[in-house]
């Protein structure tokens, strides 16, 4: 499995464990894409969700890797998927980011919320 792949499962658990539901993975709107949406009913929040791994901050943290260009995808998709989901129209909605730096072979996920 590569890294994206190992930091998506990851942050799916995590995510999973703090009973947020996960709508949909790598949601794809006219090029545009999003790792994670996720729900909470409880709170009516649907979270747009940024996955970043690194091995070592050779490129920086991961989080530093969400660039305007990267925030400007994500929204892309975002409203791609709530024009095409309207039940989620009375939602509220936000972008998260969860930066997994992979340290002494262990994980650790740094969650972001409202990144931008």
């Amino acid at each position: 499995m590569n890294l994206g792949k190992q930091g998506e499962k990851f942050a799916k658990e995590y995510f999973l464990s703090r009973g947020f539901e996960i709508v949909t993975e790598n949601y794809r709107f006219e090029g545009a894409e999003t790792d994670l949406i996720i729900k909470s009913t409880e709170k009516k929040q649907l979270i747009f969700v940024e996955v970043k791994t690194r091995r070592n901050k050779a490129f920086g943290a991961p989080e530093e890797a969400i660039n305007e260009r990267k925030q400007a995808q994500m929204i892309k998709s975002a409203e791609g998927f709530l024009m095409l989901n309207p039940e989620f129209s009375d939602y509220e909605k936000r972008f998260d980011v969860a930066a997994i730096m992979i340290e002494h072979g262990r994980m650790k996920l740094n969650h972001i919320v409202n990144a931008f």
